[in-house]
């Protein structure tokens, strides 16, 4: 059970460290644009991300946009102990086309972890009124 609770704090501290690093990247938003795309380590595949595309409707807002990652063995999560440089590149091979695409023809075996990240993009802060109202 601690062996649970820590493999789950190391994955929230890396899918943090991840979206910080997304967001350096990204200067629109702090997700992927719609594409696959290669995470490498030391030059060393040890990953895919297939991102699906995103709702144009500027009209709504707030919308929920999704990554689906998968992390393969040699996958190293960062941190002090292990400092490595995580990079996340345009895939150069096979590129999928939807969701179910992805899990049918991703690579999968012993020892690979399944992320899916969900973002909430917003014009409104949580517990505070919307810009341009007067709050009570």
């Amino acid at each position: 059970m601690i062996q649970k609770f820590l493999q789950t704090k190391r994955t929230l501290a890396v899918l943090c460290l991840l979206l910080a690093l997304l967001s350096i990247c990204t200067p629109a938003f702090a997700q992927l644009d719609y594409d696959t795309y290669d995470i490498y380590q030391r030059g060393v595949l040890v990953g895919t991300i297939y991102v699906p595309e995103r709702s144009t409707d500027q009209a709504t807002a707030q919308s929920v946009y999704a990554e689906y990652w998968i992390l393969f063995p040699n996958y190293i999560y960062p941190s002090e102990k292990n400092p490595v440089t995580t990079e996340i590149a345009p895939a150069t091979g096979y590129h999928y086309t939807s969701v179910q695409d992805f899990f049918t023809k991703a690579p999968w075996g012993a020892g690979c972890r399944f992320v899916n990240v969900l973002a909430v993009d917003s014009s409104v802060l949580p517990g505070r009124a919307a810009v341009g109202t007067t709050a009570n």
